[in-house]
């Protein structure tokens, strides 16, 4: 039986991350070389789903972010500031170890559930991603995001309202 911790934010002494292998070496070298980095620069925060031994099994990155009006899909930018405030999703990569048992699914819930309470706070009107390929496109689709560009089949760019965050949550229970 895999025994997994819930989502925690990277703790660089604690979280062993030279083991995690997505399969995408551009993701598993930022886990293990910038991750860190960019805590401690206040550039983004690493979400990480561990094993009981601190072996990170999976991860998230995120920051704030502002979308140019002027690019964004009128239902993101109708009535909002210029630029209209999001949380990027910057990367999210399992171990394929774990492929399979929705731990991307879950830590992507729980960085939506996190919009949700940071829009309680402060202004998020979306969470904005760039899926890596044609196939996570696909995946971000399942969870409820929108292509910048719907007419575009090539668009890897992707957003999901805070307003819509509620009904993708429960869509997946």
């Amino acid at each position: 039986m895999i025994e997994l911790r819930r989502p925690a934010l990277l703790d660089p002494r604690r979280h062993n991350r030279e083991r995690f292998d997505s399969g995408e070496p551009v993701l598993d070298e930022w886990l293990r070389r910038y991750a860190g980095q960019n805590r401690r620069r206040d550039t983004a925060a690493t979400w990480v789903i561990a094993d009981t031994h601190d072996i990170v099994v999976a991860y998230a990155s995120v920051a704030m972010t502002g979308i140019d009006r002027s690019a964004a899909p009128e239902v993101l930018a109708k009535a909002a500031p210029d630029p209209v405030p999001a949380l990027l999703l910057g990367r999210l990569a399992v171990d394929h170890r774990y492929a399979g048992l929705v731990i991307g699914t879950t830590l992507a819930a729980h960085v939506l559930a996190t919009a949700v309470e940071l829009n309680q706070k402060a202004a998020c009107r979306a969470v904005v991603v760039t899926a890596l390929n044609p196939h996570a496109r696909t995946w971000w689709e399942r969870l409820g995001f929108h292509p910048f560009d719907p007419n575009d089949p090539d668009q890897l760019d992707l957003y999901l309202l805070t307003a819509e965050i509620d009904a993708t949550l429960q869509r997946r229970r």
